[in-house]
């Protein structure tokens, strides 16, 4: 999803679209308590919920947050990256190197 608009001027036509394209998603995929919302304004900064309208009125006086990229607390979830070797890549892994060092350190203590 495009969120250039995020660091346009709070009066352009492109922002305002982009103010209402995130409150449908809002209200399509964020946990609602109440009929109220984390706001990612400047000044609340995810931290204080409001309703939608107060929503929207915080983000045209305030701006969004603009670090705020991946709206984890409106509902969007992060793609797990899958590695070419599959995803017990790592767990084999680690366990053939545990198997390494538990026989390095019985060999230097004397154990085998």
């Amino acid at each position: 999803m495009d969120r250039r608009w995020m660091n346009a001027r709070r009066i352009s036509e492109e922002y305002e679209k982009g103010v209402l394209v995130f409150l449908q998603y809002v209200k399509e995929n964020a946990k609602s308590v109440n009929g109220t919302y984390f706001c990612p304004c400047v000044r609340c900064l995810n931290q204080i919920r409001q309703d939608l309208g107060n929503l929207h009125d915080h983000l045209f006086m305030f701006g969004i947050t603009r670090t705020y990229t991946i709206w984890t607390w409106h509902g969007e979830v992060l793609d797990q990256p899958m590695t070419s070797r599959g995803t017990n890549y790592v767990e084999e892994w680690m366990s053939d190197h545990l198997e390494d060092m538990i026989r390095d350190v019985r060999q230097v203590s004397g154990e085998v």
